[in-house]
């Protein structure tokens, strides 16, 4: 049957939702060769002087940089990215009088430590460290092909704010990153179209009530439930089953502060941050797997969600931990269920997890091949709940069938 180790499993499954020619102008010499390429990897390959006035970004992130002089030629620039490079002389810097931020993560800083000093005080923001050394969070995976970058985040659909930053790979995986891809964009789902979705999908079009579909010990329970958060029965009443499983879920995490999940964190960042954004999914293919289940199992999921708040934040706790961790035997050793129900309720609960982690694992894999395969040198940071990437059949053992391979990173 549907066990609350289901909604766990559910917390780390779903997250519901021109290059410039220039032609006979005069050209910039740059001493160090791996600079110039990247930044024709930026603009074009064959850019001058009057090309670079007006650009204001520079991403020249992992480009085995070590010597920056041209760059004072970018009379515009506010803000480039020199992580993971080679760097120790940053003197060239100060020329910029337009500088606002600069990202040095990953240079070897002491010799240049000064100059980094000099520039902060100066008010320019100067990213020496992402994350924690010893931050949460783990399950990140590399798959690399002869261009593109792929790095795959497992994510966990629940936190709180002091859970970040998290580790400092998974921050400096995120910002080498060009595009970034969620299961769903939760921030860009209109809350008009949410709501469509849900009466579509989760309420009932017959005139009939919750009442009639369940049982009355349930049913009474589940008044109980609602009450301490304030929800009279009446205003449910023409819901689903599964939709009121979830909402009581999504209130009891909105009541103990779990309101930000990773992918929610870097969601806020990419936007900041004017990073793409492409969706795997789309939130009304995650809500049709639970609208698809039968009444009876929608029944055992509603019962399996009324649980006290204290049992809940337990659970969500040591899911917390153990994610924190980053341990894969151990969370799937919390996450595992016991047997019981009805030989049919088994069957279901097999089929539902095959619809909620098997079938989409195949799609997003098919996705995140399709990056792969493409002529562009972008660096993609997918984020999926972990449990798609430990979870056979999960998305690197797909990966891996299609002859890539996944490199864990933390």
């Amino acid at each position: 049957m549907f066990h609350l180790q289901n909604f766990k499993k559910i917390i780390l499954l779903l997250i519901i939702p021109l290059a410039l020619i220039g032609c006979n102008q005069e050209s910039i010499n740059f001493e160090d060769a791996n600079l110039e390429a990247a930044i024709a990897a930026e603009l074009g390959n064959s850019f001058s002087e009057e090309d670079v006035e007006n650009v204001t970004e520079l991403n020249l992130t992992d480009a085995d940089i070590s010597n920056l002089e041209g760059l004072q030629q970018f009379s515009s620039l506010e803000s480039i990215s020199l992580q993971d490079n080679q760097v120790e002389d940053f003197s060239v810097l100060q020329e910029l009088e337009h500088l606002e931020s600069v990202n040095v993560v990953g240079n070897p800083l002491e010799a240049g430590q000064d100059q980094l000093d000099e520039l902060a005080d100066e008010g320019i923001e100067v990213i020496q460290t992402v994350g924690r050394a010893d931050g949460p969070g783990g399950f990140l995976w590399k798959v690399e092909d002869e261009n593109p970058e792929v790095y795959l985040q497992g994510t966990i659909h629940a936190g709180v704010a002091d859970f970040y930053p998290l580790h400092e790979e998974i921050e400096k995986a995120y910002l080498k990153a060009d595009v970034v891809v969620p299961e769903v964009d939760i921030t860009n789902v209109e809350q008009s179209e949410m709501q469509q979705i849900n009466m579509s999908l989760g309420t009932y079009q017959d005139g009939s009530t919750v009442k009639d579909h369940i049982s009355d010990d349930v049913y009474s329970e589940m008044e109980e439930t609602l009450s301490q958060f304030g929800i009279p029965i009446e205003a449910v009443e023409f819901y689903k089953p599964w939709i009121l499983a979830n909402t009581i879920q999504q209130l009891m995490t909105q009541q103990l502060g779990y309101t930000q999940g990773v992918d929610q964190y870097f969601l806020n960042k990419a936007a900041d941050d004017g990073k793409e954004i492409i969706d795997l999914e789309t939130a009304e293919e995650q809500l049709k797997i639970f609208a698809d289940t039968s009444a009876e199992y929608q029944e055992a999921m509603l019962a399996s969600s009324l649980v006290t708040v204290i049992e809940y934040q337990q659970q969500m706790e040591e899911l917390f931990e153990t994610y924190e961790q980053g341990d894969e035997e151990e969370l799937l050793e919390v996450l595992s269920e016991e047997e019981g129900g009805s030989s049919e309720m088994q069957e279901e609960n097999e089929a539902f997890m095959k619809a909620i982690n098997d079938d989409r694992n195949q799609n997003m894999a098919e996705q995140i091949v399709r990056f792969l395969e493409e002529d562009e040198a972008d660096t993609y940071f997918v984020m999926v709940g972990s449990l798609h990437l430990l979870q056979e059949p999960h998305i690197r053992s797909i990966l891996e069938e299609e002859g890539y391979t996944a490199e864990r990173i933390h």
